[in-house]
């Protein structure tokens, strides 16, 4: 996400009453993780996203972004100013709006090219733990992510985020967005293992529709947490 100066970015859950939520509650034994997956490949289910070449069953969770999104970020950081500085002399609001923009668009630039050079997130599914990590780096993954037992899964929902955005004149927009979440236990609220907004979210899955990111959250909760596919897909 390219940072600007002229807007205040806030993101919310907005949890439709039709959400879909699965959890351990249902959770029956169907056996091993192979066994699971091959169950999902076998169902209306199957998603290219998740393939099991080893022991684990591996995904994308979060697309790196493009390199060029940093670079274009960073060259509008540079060039406005000296734009700004042919048009208008250097004083009051003018010479602040110079230190602020190549602030904003450079450091939000360098922060899409060190996302970029990570690679993109994959979740790890393995018999006893969720993995996440970097495809090409070992940083940008909180240490307790790297080994979640599944023990520790509470909800995996497929809901819409809304994001909120209000720019400097009072004027905001929305966007929103299709994902599936993975909510985990938090150790410093021990009532979350029973109240979802107390959980961790470890990650969100986004798709671009929301029957895509139905069946995502009822494939994870099958290979996550062994709870039976639903019927259909409605």
């Amino acid at each position: 996400m390219t940072a600007s100066s002229s807007y205040h970015m806030s993101v919310y859950l907005h949890l439709m009453s039709g959400e879909n939520v699965w959890d351990a509650a249902t959770k029956e034994d169907i056996g091993t993780l192979r066994e699971r997956f091959k169950t999902l490949e076998r169902s209306t289910y199957a998603n290219p996203r998740m393939t099991m070449p080893d022991d684990s069953v591996g995904m994308v969770a979060e697309r790196a972004p493009p390199l060029l999104g940093g670079i274009i970020s960073i060259a509008v950081g540079i060039l406005v100013p000296f734009f700004i500085a042919s048009q208008e002399p250097m004083e009051g609001p003018i010479l602040i709006l110079m230190i602020l923009v190549p602030l904003a668009f450079c450091g939000g630039g360098l922060f899409l090219l060190s996302r970029h050079f990570r690679g993109d997130k994959w979740l790890f599914i393995h018999e006893t733990h969720l993995e996440l990590r970097h495809e090409k780096s070992e940083k940008g993954i909180p240490e307790a992510h790297k080994h979640i037992p599944l023990s520790d899964v509470v909800k995996i929902l497929s809901h819409e985020r809304v994001s909120e955005s209000t720019d400097e004149d009072g004027d905001t927009q929305m966007s929103v967005s299709q994902v599936t979440s993975i909510l985990v236990y938090n150790p410093d609220e021990p009532q979350s293992r029973k109240n979802q907004e107390l959980c961790l979210c470890v990650t969100d899955i986004r798709s671009p529709t929301r029957d895509e990111s139905d069946a995502i959250a009822a494939a994870l909760n099958l290979l996550v947490l062994g709870t039976p596919l639903p019927s259909s897909t409605e």
